[in-house]
């Protein structure tokens, strides 16, 4: 075993900012806005997880959608800030007769059979303004990719990571959709 050295970062004030990462282009592949399953965890919450603990998990982990898993990890659909508005807490609570503290990731994900993805096949011959064009007329945030051929979820588009890719000004206090991003890179272009 090797004994390694701490140093102070007292001194230190920069940070390294990769210039390994080619800027992405509306022309870029799609592929280079996906994240890939392949390559880095799904964002997943249990499908009994409290709503108020649901809140606090995606604020901490300044999360706008998670993946929904039930007990043997298997997708069963999505969560996202915008079921997680006060207003839709209180309605569905006042529906299922409890207190909105009482609803759980069960009472209001979206399930997968109400979900429509972009196909990984796809993917790997469309560019960017293709899959943004697409995503754009549905004003979405996230849009899942699957692959059709081994029946599973690919990956996560993620129009926040996007707009950050293509270098677009964003509002930080709303999470970008696809239509905005759509917006200000034919504005660009």
């Amino acid at each position: 075993m090797r004994n390694l050295e701490l140093f102070s970062t007292a001194s230190i004030d920069h940070l390294l900012w990769s210039s390994g990462e080619q800027a992405t282009l509306l022309s870029s592949p799609a592929l280079s806005i996906l994240t890939d399953f392949d390559h880095s965890q799904p964002m997943v919450i249990d499908v009994d997880t409290s709503i108020p603990n649901t809140v606090d998990i995606m604020e901490k982990t300044h999360t706008y959608m998670r993946l929904v898993v039930d007990k043997n990890n298997n997708f069963i659909g999505i969560i996202s800030k915008k079921e997680l508005l006060h207003r839709r807490l209180i309605k569905r609570g006042t529906q299922l007769g409890c207190n909105f503290t009482e609803l759980t990731v069960q009472d209001l994900m979206v399930p997968r059979d109400k979900l429509l993805a972009l196909d990984y096949q796809q993917m790997k011959t469309a560019v960017v303004s293709d899959v943004v064009r697409v995503l754009q007329e549905k004003g979405l945030h996230h849009m899942l990719v699957i692959d059709q051929d081994k029946h599973h979820i690919r990956g996560l588009i993620s129009a926040n990571d996007v707009a950050r890719k293509l270098n677009i000004r964003i509002d930080i206090h709303q999470p970008p959709s696809f239509q905005h991003i759509f917006k200000v890179s034919s504005h660009i272009a």
